[in-house]
């Protein structure tokens, strides 16, 4: 290693850069020194830059090599250095590094959908690398290594069957859940009037004179019709099964893998250039979560971390403020199909440093639409760790309803209803920004009823993006709006009974 490398003494600083590029090592401590002493402004903000520009050069070189091997194996300074952007311990104050000591850096087990669509940065490209997640969406296509086999242009043709099996595969567990209900109900219907008026000691010439009750004639009644619909279900059972069978002929012929256990887990081989990319996205969301008018600086310095009562996106504590929001917005993750509605949590890639914003990169995979997660960046450090979540969660509502209508999105769902609001009104502006604000102001004070949006807003939201009933039954009893809006839900429900 170099000179400037070999006069650290063993510390932190030293651990995040064993091993690592030479060039790049020693041409970071140069600038970090220089950045550190300099006193003159221009001269500073320029060493400011070039320590950056080194800083994500060995952040990318040591992503990739996570992406590529040796993620298991990673140092814990290497993936503090990834995940939070710890360079050097002399930034951080003795109480932001017990509290970082103190965070779990191992995934635990569990059967949380939340929990196990958060990520950090290193866990993320190591998935990625690995092909347990689909590379994310961006204008270069990503490159798979081509296996036996396989040709690697039907990707996209693969990636769209498997997502109409997996809706088939849906609304055929649906429509057999609904047979099932039905098959109980005539079932228990048949059995109560045999039990209850066909049952005789002795049959005899005055049992054949009991006929039945106009309750019982009613309920076999009701069993005939019943009978009917499970007939037709059954029916769409068998067709349902016939279009799965075809699928997955069609499926087998483009199969992408090679052996069952990468076929169950859905991996692909990613190639190196592929992961290269997806680190140069990684980067680019980092940027957006920062936003152009943030601190850039990316090295974690405790003087830099905002203060707050909240406390800062670890997984954790972004599981919790999640569900918290869920439980406002229970919604937010339907996907629905033809007959029933999946709960699709999307990826929350948790990004280093200080941020201002949350995003969402892409709603789904546009290649399934029904199933694929969504992918979502919000920063570790924020003013408000789950106002940025929040953010997030009013941008990806925003794309999830934009992509669905696709060309009629002026026209249909809620960004329709939005747009035509205010093209009414002659608002000028970025839409999208917007809604992202109003939503914001939906999830953390409309729920609480404190008034801060327009009247016609207000509505939207409330049909479009319903609070949960007992919030809004509570929400009535606040103001006038809010019960007005009430009293035409609850006629929209009677009307629709």
């Amino acid at each position: 290693m170099g000179k400037l490398y070999s006069s650290l003494p063993n510390s932190f600083i030293k651990s995040v850069l064993e091993g690592e590029n030479e060039e790049i090592v020693e041409r970071l401590l140069e600038f970090k020194k220089l950045y550190e002493n300099e006193t003159d402004k221009d001269k500073k903000t320029m060493y400011k830059e070039r320590f950056t520009s080194a800083f994500w050069e060995l952040y990318s070189d040591i992503l990739f090599k996570i992406g590529t091997s040796w993620f298991d194996n990673i140092p814990i300074q290497k993936r503090l250095f990834i995940r939070f952007g710890i360079l050097d311990l002399k930034y951080l104050s003795t109480e932001d590094q017990e509290m970082i000591k103190s965070i779990p850096t191992k995934r635990s087990q569990s059967d949380d959908d939340v929990y196990n669509s958060v990520y950090y940065v290193d866990e993320w490209i190591s998935e990625i690398g690995k092909g347990n997640i689909e590379a994310s969406a961006t204008d270069e296509v990503p490159r798979k290594k081509k296996k036996e086999g396989v040709n690697v242009i039907d990707k996209e043709k693969y990636d769209r069957k498997k997502g109409v099996l997996e809706a088939e595969m849906v609304s055929l567990r649906e429509t057999f859940r609904r047979r099932q209900l039905l098959e109980n109900d005539v079932f228990n219907s048949i059995k109560k009037v045999y039990d209850f008026s066909r049952m005789f000691d002795d049959v005899n010439e005055d049992s054949y004179s009991v006929g039945y009750t106009e309750n019982e004639e009613s309920s076999l009644a009701a069993s005939i019709d019943q009978i009917r619909e499970i007939l037709r279900l059954d029916k769409e059972i068998s067709l349902s099964k016939q279009r799965i069978d075809k699928l997955l002929e069609d499926i087998k012929k483009l199969e992408v893998m090679n052996d069952e256990e990468n076929d169950n887990n859905g991996g692909y081989e990613v190639d190196a250039n592929s992961i290269k990319t997806e680190i140069q996205t990684v980067r680019q969301m980092v940027k957006m979560c920062v936003g152009r008018q943030g601190n850039h600086f990316p090295a974690l310095v405790s003087s830099m971390i905002p203060r707050s009562n909240l406390r800062p996106n670890f997984r954790e504590n972004a599981t919790q403020y999640i569900k918290d929001i869920w439980k406002i917005d229970p919604t937010i993750f339907e996907r629905k199909t033809r007959s029933s509605v999946l709960q699709i949590v999307p990826y929350i890639l948790l990004t280093p440093g200080y941020g201002n914003y949350g995003i969402c990169w892409e709603p789904f995979n546009k290649y399934n639409k029904v199933s694929s997660k969504g992918r979502l960046a919000v920063p570790v450090f924020a003013k408000n760790p789950k106002d940025v979540i929040v953010m997030a969660f009013g941008d990806f509502r925003w794309n999830m309803a934009k992509e669905l209508a696709g060309y009629h999105w002026m026209e249909e769902g809620i960004t329709g209803d939005y747009f035509q609001y205010h093209e009414s009104i002659k608002w000028k502006g970025d839409l999208r920004s917007k809604f992202i604000y109003d939503y914001y102001l939906w999830i953390t004070k409309e729920s609480e009823g404190i008034q801060k949006l327009e009247k016609e807003v207000r509505r939207i939201f409330w049909f479009k993006l319903p609070f949960p009933d007992n919030l809004k039954e509570e929400l009535s009893k606040k103001g006038y709006y809010y019960q007005d809006l009430y009293k035409k839900d609850e006629a929209k429900k009677l009307s629709e009974l």
